[in-house]
């Protein structure tokens, strides 16, 4: 059985291998000593849970665990979208909230998610805290507390009536067209769905029901994953496909012909909106995965861009401390100001469906109008399972190695914000990680053509798998 170790957002482990009832506790009664440590034993926590095999069960048994140390603990009554559980935390003033999700992991993992009492990923400082504590004591279990200390409740409306004020309803509803929402058979379902009701708005629903394998298809929504999706946009004529993944905090778009909107792209497009329309201020956070579209569009209106490590409790930490409008990562999470410092994938399709409420346009066409201002953009990621060791050597190998030349690109600089970003005189990039969660590495390329992202791409597979 391998340690219990936290990474950039929590703990994920194979079902019945590492993640199991009992290891579930393990890490209750570690959260336990932590909030009693902290004399935040009386603020209580909120817990809930994605639609993976027993995430309701791991659930409830990690809330006994906590009840029995004289906690209260709201359990969620369903699944919920992990920004749900994160507005409960920060809304009713809890101590923190634990989320049973394994996100967009394949559907054999599950995990823990933890959040701090301002609503978003808990800070290292925390988590390892938490893990200091692991083993201490053994789990309490005590059905006299259980029943004292534990409740379950409802925890949508709170969150639904706080979207229904922030969101521009009447603009919404001026959305040019009909559109199709995949929750991929994820938390989204019944969320999403409702908000759209609510404001009859004309859509679909594909990939609806409860599926712990997620049919399939691993619930990340990038364009491999959706091609589903693809076809009942063309099919339907829609203007707009939206996909959210497992735990419905992160978010995928596709246009009118079916093409994958980058998130590099759309965030631009809303900072945009929210500082011209909304007349809001602010900086912006973005993790070092992403373009920097974003960052020339935010000097010219004289604000300021903060780069920081992959993981959002990276980009939570600079939300909490400092005035920003938006922070994201290329993997589909947008935080808002005004809100929760958190990814949160129903609010970000929302306030895309009510931008273009407002413009009467096409997403395409405003991505197209965006390129002509700053320039042609090419993008892709590659995720490549191998060998933990030799993906850990070899990137530590690029780190210090400082290559002028990766093929016939030439380097300009590099960043070690986190694993090592290649910068090439000719404005194409290259980031390099290793992932803290699962034996993989990835590696994103950012260009002006497809031809120089696949020869990145290509150059990157090499320099992270070499075997000798």
């Amino acid at each position: 059985m391998a340690a219990i170790h936290f990474g950039t957002d929590g703990w994920r482990a194979i079902i019945a291998d590492d993640f199991t009832i009992e290891n579930v506790q393990i890490i209750a009664q570690a959260v336990s000593d932590y909030i009693h440590d902290q004399e935040f034993a009386e603020t209580g926590i909120a817990v809930s849970f994605d639609t993976r095999f027993m995430s309701s069960v791991f659930a409830e048994k990690f809330s006994e665990v906590v009840a029995s140390n004289q906690i209260p603990v709201i359990l969620s009554d369903r699944y919920t979208p992990t920004p749900v559980l994160s507005f409960t935390v920060k809304n009713r003033h809890l101590a923190g909230g634990i989320m049973i999700t394994a996100s967009h992991n394949p559907y054999y993992y599950n995990g823990i998610k933890f959040k701090g009492n301002y609503g978003g990923s808990a800070m290292s400082s925390m988590t390892l805290e938490i893990e200091r504590h692991l083993y201490k004591n053994k789990p309490k279990s005590n059905q006299e507390k259980i029943n004292q200390y534990l409740e379950k409740d409802d925890l949508f409306p709170d969150y639904a009536r706080h979207i229904q004020q922030y969101i521009r309803i009447d603009t919404l509803r001026k959305f040019p067209g009909t559109l199709v929402y995949n929750p991929m058979h994820g938390t989204g379902i019944g969320y999403l769905n409702e908000f759209l009701e609510t404001v009859c708005i004309n859509f679909n629903v594909i990939n609806n029901t409860v599926n712990p394998t997620f049919g399939g298809v691993l619930p990340e929504p990038i364009p491999d994953n959706l091609k589903d999706l693809r076809i009942a946009v063309l099919e339907q004529h829609a203007l707009l496909g939206i996909a959210t993944d497992g735990d419905a905090d992160r978010f995928g778009i596709l246009d009118e012909k079916g093409s994958f909107i980058e998130l590099h792209d759309l965030m631009p497009l809303l900072y945009e909106y929210l500082r011209n329309i909304r007349k809001w201020d602010g900086d912006v956070v973005r993790t070092t995965s992403m373009a920097d579209t974003v960052d020339k569009m935010v000097r010219e209106y004289g604000g300021r861009v903060t780069e920081v490590p992959v993981g959002f409790k990276n980009v939570c930490e600079r939300m909490l401390s400092e005035d920003v409008l938006i922070g994201g990562e290329e993997s589909g999470g947008f935080g808002f100001k005004n809100h929760i410092p958190e990814r949160d994938g129903i609010l970000a399709s929302l306030l895309t469906i009510e931008m273009l409420g407002y413009y009467q346009k096409p997403i395409s066409v405003l991505v197209r109008d965006l390129r002509e201002r700053f320039g042609p953009f090419c993008y892709s990621r590659i995720d490549k399972y191998f060998s933990p060791e030799i993906l850990s050597r070899n990137l530590q190998l690029m780190r210090q190695s400082h290559l002028d030349r990766i093929g016939n690109f030439q380097v300009d600089h590099m960043s070690l914000v986190d694993g090592v970003k290649y910068y090439f005189t000719d404005g194409t990039w290259m980031l390099v990680r290793v992932s803290q969660t699962e034996p993989l590495g990835r590696i994103y390329v950012g260009s002006d053509t497809d031809q120089k992202v696949r020869q990145m791409l290509d150059h990157g597979i090499e320099l992270l798998t070499k075997t000798n």
